[in-house]
């Protein structure tokens, strides 16, 4: 049986004051949901509070436990790339890693390194000679060096590169900024690209260094409270020929501030772009194919009040009535494909700013699905993909504790999200994702597993999600901030973070602090493919839609050789698991036709079901 997914919770959700999150429920009766306030970007100076049924055996699943963390904030929204898996089958990984205690003096880039045969010890000590955290980790297609940018939190970001990927010493230098000790330049996102894999585009956060919050900045970087700015170095880091540039789109007249870790870069050879995943503005991808000389805009997902201002309220249409807002979470994931065009993945969530006074937002934590957009689709048109499951099929979506209580794990995300996204040589797709799962908490909260899904038609259609967290050990655990090396050969290559306890402790929860594991797994991509679509499981019918895609009039046709005379319940199933249309037809027993008007539908993926006493087929189309 298809599991399915449903978009919002079926019961109230009720959060407890968390220390940084100023958090007051607030009640929206349209998605029996709750809006929580969001918390403030952690940029490292925090105080401390103190097998899976559904994974199919046929593949083989590899994981090995390569270090440890007792700092476990991985990133305030999108991931890293943190893990890259070379030409000769060797694998290098980076995470943020303090196994010290409060505040953490020793915080930096944990690496380790598989060398085709087995991973290297847990390390012991940080890259960097100083503290620092949220490494981007890079490496170039036909060179052997690899880079580990990371942000200190104050100054310049941190470059450490070395010219043998895996083993030498680490060099380390400041990337030059022209601001001055002012502010601050912070959650870096790193790639190599350019001519002979000989550049390096960074992007970061830059801010005041008496930076408080969206509100009270301490000062404006060329109008903006926080800005997206660009560096990039022609010569691997020898200088830097771009600093501190915002790019053309994202300035003052777009935006008052952009999100702190809510971006993804990429590049292949002179194409390099990125996209910015804002919760209270367009979800923007900028690409350039001169190696970042000049940038063309795309609008992925639009934002439906410009330039928001914190405290502006959500009343988008100006009728006297604060609205909640469908938005991005803030987390995602792009990445260029083998043919130069842009993928995007992020999660979505509900937001609101009904109090106009307090200097914050709320998002509702109880949204579900992922969205997705590529260059073919257009601007501003996403398809909904995957999310949370309804694992037995209730049309509930059940987590702890029963009844009118809930309290889910704070990531600032929805239920489902950090997706992180690779590709194979053939043009496969592949996605990753932290989603709820109902079946597994620890009694007081559900846990977060990974799953995986992949198209292998550009992403026009996506397979079903699969639970790949490897439950061998443990009975339960949580799989969080899942990151996949872009390319899938023989094997998906994720590194994740696990620990015991749902939530973290830097903010949020603030649940104790504990050691929480850094886990590489391997997805095996040779055996027996378990990443398949809908599949008919009826033999009475055979069942063809046209046009597919389709953007007004779907047509059914059903055919059958064994079926007879009898009535059909035909219904159209989002990719979340709503029901958007139903109806009972009469079949003859031989051949019928059907039209259904799906002009009122939102883009996305949709599955057309087929039910009788002879059995049932599942068919995908696809809304344009």
């Amino acid at each position: 049986m298809k599991k399915t997914l449903l978009s919002f919770l079926s019961f109230t959700v009720v959060f407890g004051s968390f220390s940084q999150s100023n958090s007051n429920p607030i009640f929206d009766k349209a998605t029996v949901d709750v809006a929580v306030k969001s918390s403030p970007s952690a940029d490292g100076s925090e105080i401390i509070s103190g097998p899976v049924a559904s994974a199919p055996m046929v593949r083989s699943l590899s994981y090995t436990t390569i270090g440890t963390t007792v700092y476990d904030l991985q990133t305030n929204g999108t991931s890293q790339r943190r893990i890259i898996n070379h030409s000769d089958k060797s694998i290098s990984a980076v995470w943020t890693m303090d196994n010290g205690t409060t505040p953490y003096t020793n915080r930096g880039a944990g690496y380790n390194y598989y060398n085709g045969t087995s991973w290297g010890a847990y390390p012991t000590s940080k890259i960097e000679t100083t503290r620092n955290g949220w490494p981007a980790l890079a490496s170039g297609a036909v060179t052997d060096n690899e880079i580990v940018v990371s942000h200190s939190g104050t100054g310049g970001l941190t470059l450490n590169q070395r010219g043998t990927k895996g083993t030498g010493p680490w060099k380390e230098t400041i990337i030059p900024t022209s601001v001055g000790s002012n502010y601050d330049v912070l959650w870096p996102r790193a790639v190599i690209g350019g001519s002979k894999d000989s550049t390096i585009h960074v992007i970061a956060i830059l801010r005041h260094a008496s930076f408080v919050d969206y509100t009270n900045p301490g000062g404006l970087y060329q109008g903006l409270s926080t800005a997206l700015v660009y560096y990039r170095s022609t010569n691997l880091g020898v200088s830097w020929d771009i600093q501190d540039s915002i790019i053309p789109g994202l300035d003052s007249n777009f935006f008052t501030y952009v999100a702190a870790d809510a971006y993804s870069i990429d590049a292949v050879g002179n194409t390099v772009a990125f996209t910015a995943f804002n919760s209270w503005g367009d979800v923007l991808t900028f690409k350039s194919t001169n190696n970042g000389d000049t940038w063309t805009k795309t609008i992925v997902s639009d934002f439906p009040i410009n330039k928001y201002k914190i405290d502006q309220g959500s009343d988008f249409n100006a009728d006297g009535i604060i609205d909640t807002i469908m938005s991005c979470d803030g987390s995602g994931s792009m990445m260029i494909d083998n043919a130069g065009n842009v993928h995007v993945f992020f999660g979505r969530v509900n937001v609101l700013d009904a109090d106009t006074t307090d200097g914050n937002t709320s998002y509702f934590p109880g949204t579900n699905g992922l969205l997705y957009w590529n260059e073919t689709f257009g601007a501003d048109s996403t398809q909904l993909i995957a999310g949370m499951l309804d694992l037995n099929a209730s049309g509930f979506l059940e987590l702890r504790p029963t009844g009118s209580t809930v309290t889910i794990p704070s990531y600032q995300v929805g239920l489902s999200s950090m997706p992180s996204c690779g590709i194979s040589a053939n043009g496969v797709l592949y996605l990753a994702y932290s989603a709820m799962v109902e079946t597994h908490d620890d009694g007081s909260q559900n846990y977060r597993h990974i799953y995986v899904i992949n198209s292998y038609d550009g992403g026009t259609t996506w397979s079903d999600p699969i639970d790949f967290t490897p439950d061998f050990e443990f009975a339960i655990y949580e799989a969080v901030y899942p990151s996949m090396a872009k390319h899938v050969d023989s094997a998906i290559h994720i590194v994740y973070q696990r620990d015991f306890a749902p939530g973290h402790s830097i903010s949020g929860d603030l649940d104790p602090a504990s050691i929480n594991d850094i886990v590489y797994m391997g997805i095996d991509t040779v055996l027996n493919e378990p990443f398949s679509s809908i599949k008919e499981n009826s033999l009475n019918y055979e069942v063809n839609l046209y046009p597919n895609p389709a953007s007004d009039l779907v047509n059914v046709r059903i055919a059958s050789k064994n079926a007879k005379d009898e009535n059909l319940s035909v219904s159209i199933v989002d990719a979340i698991g709503r029901t958007v249309y139903s109806a009972q037809e009469r079949f003859n027993g031989s051949t019928a036709l059907y039209s259904m008007n799906v002009s009122n539908l939102e883009n996305g993926v949709y599955f057309i079901r087929i039910q009788s006493n002879s059995g049932l087929v599942t068919k995908t189309f696809v809304k344009k």
